[in-house]
């Protein structure tokens, strides 16, 4: 009997994504989070569980887990969509490591891995271009590093789950000298690296998305880049598209190896148009929001880490159709008639990214209950602001 997947914070497109592929495969699966209404917990594909939040209450996160384990959930495959469960987790993972099978690497490897510091030390030393950045330890660091670097910079948390979630950014810009002191009041709290930008649009923005076995193998491969995100240049994706490039796959692997990772993760870069080089922005060790993009493209990761933790890994996918495009739906198109409302942007390149074959990360027919949910909770929020 096909074991079950655990989705942890089924909240969101992530989640989606990961539970209609393992669909495909027709695994079972069992969708989590602290929120009753999370678009994977009301999925058709999946049977939903009430978990405590992990950054809130991880020692509950991980008692919920615990329970689970013991009863229906119990030699299931975890898939993790958000940092905030892998930190739950990680100092935990003995205890709960012979409830349920774990597909990634333990703790000891994770750990340093979810400090964007650590990231960049690792690809220095294997000649994988990272931005020009700075670290500082106070202030005065801060200061100093107007100096030292080219405006615009970004500060960027090295740990970012709380960071987010106080102030719903990735990062903070800054133009200047004043307003990187701004930024620094801000994110000082949460350790922040001082970066230079990237010159480009969204476009710039690729992705080599996969899963590799415990021994480093990698067992499925997946490009593609960004076409919009909101808001604009640090936001998240709206709409990204398919397109195998064979070299960043290599380069990205050659990433994964120095980090010694096992599991599904994203290797995010940015593509310099000054010199054609792709500039490493971050490795989530993790699912990312557009991975269903993937498995339209016949490179199912779910499907392929929940068959390689039981035993029976497949033969390896690399390669796969370009110029398939996915979009966030409403959130897509709101986010783009703003822009097109401001001169930003134009309704031929929102057309552009419409372009059949196309995947959804809200609404499937299949399974069309989230995307109900997803209109009532904006037409509710239209409301209350109205």
């Amino acid at each position: 009997m096909t074991v079950p997947a655990i989705v942890l914070q089924a909240s969101g497109p992530n989640a989606l994504g990961i539970i209609r592929s393992l669909a495909r495969d027709r695994v079972p699966v069992i969708a989590c989070d602290h929120d009753p209404g999370a678009l994977g917990l009301i999925s058709r594909h999946a049977a939903p569980h009430v978990l405590p939040d992990p950054l809130n209450d991880p020692e509950g996160f991980v008692g919920g887990l615990h329970a689970l384990g013991e009863g229906i959930g119990r030699d299931g495959v975890l898939f993790a969509t958000h940092d905030e469960a892998l930190s739950a987790i990680g100092p935990r993972e003995a205890g709960l490591d012979e409830l349920f099978r774990r597909p990634w690497s333990p703790w000891e490897r994770l750990e340093p891995l979810l400090d964007k510091s650590h990231q960049h030390a690792v690809a220095r030393q294997i000649g994988f271009p990272v931005p020009r950045t700075i670290e500082p330890a106070d202030e005065a660091d801060a200061r100093a590093a107007a100096d030292e670097l080219r405006f615009p910079v970004i500060l960027k948390p090295r740990e970012a789950p709380e960071f987010r979630r106080r102030f719903r950014a990735q990062v903070i810009e800054a133009n200047g000298p004043e307003e990187l002191m701004r930024g620094w009041e801000q994110a000082a709290p949460y350790d922040p690296q001082i970066s230079e930008v990237i010159p480009g649009g969204d476009d710039a923005l690729w992705t080599l998305g996969s899963y590799r076995a415990a021994d480093g193998t990698p067992l499925g491969s997946f490009t593609g880049h960004k076409l919009r995100q909101w808001p604009p240049r640090f936001g998240t994706a709206r709409a990204a598209e398919s397109f195998w490039d064979p070299d960043l796959a290599r380069r990205g692997h050659e990433l994964l190896d120095a980090l010694q990772w096992h599991g599904i993760s994203q290797v995010e870069v940015k593509r310099d148009p000054r010199d054609g080089r792709d500039y490493l922005i971050e490795v989530n060790p993790r699912s990312w929001l557009w991975i269903s993009l993937a498995t339209a493209c016949g490179v199912n990761l779910p499907a392929i880490c929940h068959r390689d933790a039981q035993g029976a890994p497949p033969a390896p996918v690399a390669g796969h159709p370009g110029r398939r495009r996915w979009v966030l739906g409403l959130k897509h198109l709101g986010a783009s008639v703003r822009e097109i409302r401001s001169g930003s942007w134009s309704a031929g390149e929102l057309a552009s990214t419409l372009r059949p074959p196309l995947t959804d990360g809200v609404f499937d027919a299949r399974d069309p209950r989230p995307a109900l949910a997803q209109v009532r909770r904006l037409l509710g929020r239209r409301g209350a602001r109205g």
